[in-house]
């Protein structure tokens, strides 16, 4: 700036001159109209004066330096930090022309500046896929204008086919007013969240379906039924409900493993696709449950998909590392009509049903009806619930046995005796068979456990005499031998007796073991560390018993009743019976032949090497508060 010094007044004239029209058109450029209105107003002073102060030029124009490099960095710097966003930028003036862009807009349109600035801001256009409520941006623009129709955002996600690929692009339009707030444009913020999108439509997914089978999960299928239900009542409509059970899944999924087991259910729910309409509702409900609602159907309809379903699972191949297995399940029906009774009554209609079906055979169907007396009592079960609530409140349950003789008496000095359970109603005793699949059904199996448990230890600790004669067998269920608190609380209960704890055998059945072998076998360890004894009920009746028995630590086999009741005319219930007491002599293990009913089978099994037997024939169950009548306790 020194040079202006030497020059002549037209010189400095000129100079100045080039100035004002540099800062005119910056000013036209938006940047420094403060600057131009400065430099005006110092040249209208200057030409009224006739002196030319070359110093005051000088000092003029090294302020106007630093004002415009001030100016040209804080330009800079707001375009370095809206190219430092991950988000496009673009502002448009009031009739939707783009006036400026950063680079992520850029790079997201994959194009240069040039080509966007002045065009027309029609992304919302480019839009494939939109929610309903999506405003164009054309539309935006109208209500922007329209004072009284301002809002301060206008914010949706919708998605774009874009450098041929689908995008989901969040989009924000936010309006610019001047200082009297006239609209003059928009700020348009675009965020690419397709990631973002897809992880939520996962997990929207994920919480209205299942997993394995892409199937409709319990959830999302009980609102459909919540619907299909009030279309019944409101529109006097037919529908139908079917649960479906399948058999033998727990075999395949324990023997085959569960990568087995997962493909195994998603075969099935295949094939629960293919044998309804598109417009019926598909749901695993459960481990192996599934669910159908089938719409607009009568009851000859819903008889036909029943036995369509058991032929084509029936048919199904499946056979995972070279084994092969047959496939079936049972299915349960009922129909949802304009006289239906609320859904939880519903629900317990078709899944008395199937449990009807299952317990006929397997592979089977029924449809549920209110003429079916043994239909009618499983509905009943929640009630059954009620009352063993109640009952283990108020100790309404009773305690029975059954003495367990031994074959040799010389070498098995100590009585043995299981412990049964009744249930009081007014005068009569019930029996298991009465209220214990209501227990099972709705998960009380370790309440009544732990409640038979405690009260026999409370009645053995008042007979000392008996601690060291006497070995007392008690039933636990597969919830219960699995359910480490449950066992917690048994350990803690004998620890607030002195008796010894091989006086107690604890029988699991094998089914119940086999279902989860891991938890069971670190279950009956606890058991056993205390000294308590262990024996396997129901021996025989389950699925891969001889390679399971050596996985448990037990002193005791039960063999089931099955093969003991036809022993003396079945060979083959011989041979197994005389098999299992063999092979428990060679594992140190006695043996308890269940359901004798008379001499000349006591006479088989003593031959056979069996220990115990136990049953009607041998003795019949008595209340246990009489047990020192029957047994001379002093």
């Amino acid at each position: 700036m020194f040079f202006l010094a030497s020059m002549s007044p037209f010189q400095a004239f000129l100079a100045v001159g080039g100035v004002v029209l540099t800062s005119l058109y910056l000013y036209r450029r938006q940047i420094s109209w403060q600057l131009s209105q400065r430099i005006v107003s110092a040249l209208k002073s200057d030409s009224t004066s006739r002196k030319r102060d070359s110093s005051w030029i000088t000092a003029f124009f090294c302020h106007f330096e630093r004002k415009l490099n001030n100016l040209i960095f804080e330009r800079d710097s707001y375009i370095s930090t809206l190219d430092a966003l991950k988000e496009a930028v673009i502002r448009t003036d009031a009739h939707g022309k783009i006036v400026a862009v950063n680079q992520a807009c850029t790079q997201l349109f994959n194009c240069e500046e040039s080509s966007l600035i002045g065009a027309d801001y029609d992304l919302c256009q480019r839009a494939i896929e939109a929610p309903e409520d999506h405003v164009d941006f054309a539309d935006i623009l109208e209500k922007l204008n329209q004072y009284e129709r301002r809002q301060k955002h206008y914010k949706s996600i919708f998605h774009v086919d874009m450098n041929n690929a689908v995008l989901a692009i969040e989009r924000q339009v936010s309006p610019i007013y001047d200082k009297y707030q006239t609209f003059i444009g928009t700020a348009v913020v675009l965020r690419d969240v397709t990631k973002a999108e897809k992880l939520r439509q996962r997990l929207r997914f994920q919480a209205n379906h299942d997993n394995v089978t892409r199937l409709f999960n319990r959830y999302k299928f009980d609102q459909r039924l919540t619907d299909a239900w009030h279309d019944a009542i409101d529109n006097d409509l037919q529908h139908g409900l079917l649960q479906i059970d399948m058999d033998r899944f727990k075999l395949i999924n324990d023997n085959a493993g569960h990568a087995a087991g997962d493909q195994l259910l998603r075969d099935v729910a295949g094939v629960i696709r293919q044998s309804v309409r598109d417009t019926d509702v598909c749901a695993r409900t459960g481990g192996d449950e599934f669910a159908v609602l089938l719409y607009d159907v009568d009851v000859e309809s819903v008889q036909t998909i029943m036995n369509k379903l058991n032929t084509e699972l029936k048919l199904l191949p499946f056979s995972y590392a070279g084994q092969v297995f047959e496939i079936g399940a049972s299915i349960g029906a009922t129909l949802i009509t304009s006289s239906s009774p609320p859904l939880t009554e519903l629900k317990r209609q078709a899944d008395a049903a199937c449990f009807i079906a299952k317990n006929n055979g397997i592979n089977g169907n029924q449809l549920f009806s209110q003429n079916d007396d043994q239909l009618m009592s499983l509905q009943q079960e929640p009630r059954w619930a009620a009352r063993i609530h109640k009952a283990l409140e108020n100790d309404g349950f009773s305690l029975f046995y059954q003495a367990i003789h031994a074959l040799d008496s010389d070498q098995e000095q100590k009585q043995h005796i299981e412990i049964l359970l009744r249930l009081r109603s007014g005068e009569q005793l019930l029996s298991p068979n009465v209220f214990l699949p209501a227990v099972e059904r709705f998960r009380l199996t370790d309440k009544v456990d732990f409640w038979v448990v405690s009260r026999t230890f409370e009645w053995f600790q008042q007979y000392p005499e008996l601690w060291h004669k006497q070995v007392i067998a008690i039933n636990l269920s597969g919830d219960s031998i699995t359910n480490e608190g449950f066992i917690s609380k048994v350990l803690a209960c004998h620890q607030q007796y002195q008796f010894p704890a091989d006086a107690i055998c604890f029988e699991i059945t094998e089914t119940a073991a086999i279902g989860d072998m891991q938890k069971a076998r670190q279950m009956v360890d606890r058991l056993r560390e205390v000294g308590f004894n262990i024996a396997l009920d129901d021996f025989g009746k389950g699925f891969s018993t001889f390679s399971y028995l050596k996985s448990l630590p037990a002193q005791y086999i039960k063999i089931d009743g099955s093969y003991v009741e036809e022993i003396l005319t079945s060979e083959s219930d011989h041979s197994i019976v005389k098999a299992i007491a063999t092979m428990a002599k060679t594992m140190e293990m006695k043996t308890i032949a269940e359901f004798v009913q008379n001499q000349d089978t006591i006479n088989v099994l003593n031959e056979l090497g069996v220990d115990f037997v136990q049953g009607y024939g041998i003795a019949t169950p008595k209340p246990l508060a009489n047990y020192k009548e029957h047994y001379h306790i002093h």
